[in-house]
């Protein structure tokens, strides 16, 4: 499996207003090969009891990953519920789901 779909990981850039209180000034986006994969059937269960549809799975490299918590893909944004560390030390699972009634993200990368 080769690393051919396009995601763009979804940056907030966080900043402060005049009396001290943190908001999302703006967004940035990284573009990031991946490769897509069905939710394993546990995985799916597992999220499915603490309140959580995943629908699908995105492996990159790890360098590529900085803790962001959306992507988006086929211009539809998802969010990163959980990471899994597979056995390759050079690759990182984002299991998403997908947001619903999100404006999408500039493509600044």
């Amino acid at each position: 499996m080769q690393y051919s779909e396009i995601i763009y990981l979804i940056n907030e850039v966080i900043e402060e207003d005049e009396i001290g209180n943190t908001i999302t000034s703006s967004f940035t986006s990284d573009k990031c090969y991946s490769k897509k994969q069905s939710v394993k059937t546990n995985e799916f269960y597992n999220a499915v009891m603490t309140g959580l549809t995943p629908s699908c799975e995105f492996v990159i490299k790890r360098l590529n990953y900085k803790g962001q918590h959306e992507l988006e893909w086929n211009n539809e944004r998802y969010e990163i519920i959980r990471t899994i560390d597979p056995k390759n030390k050079f690759d990182i699972v984002l299991v998403c789901a997908k947001k619903i009634g999100v404006n999408k993200a500039n493509k600044s990368a």
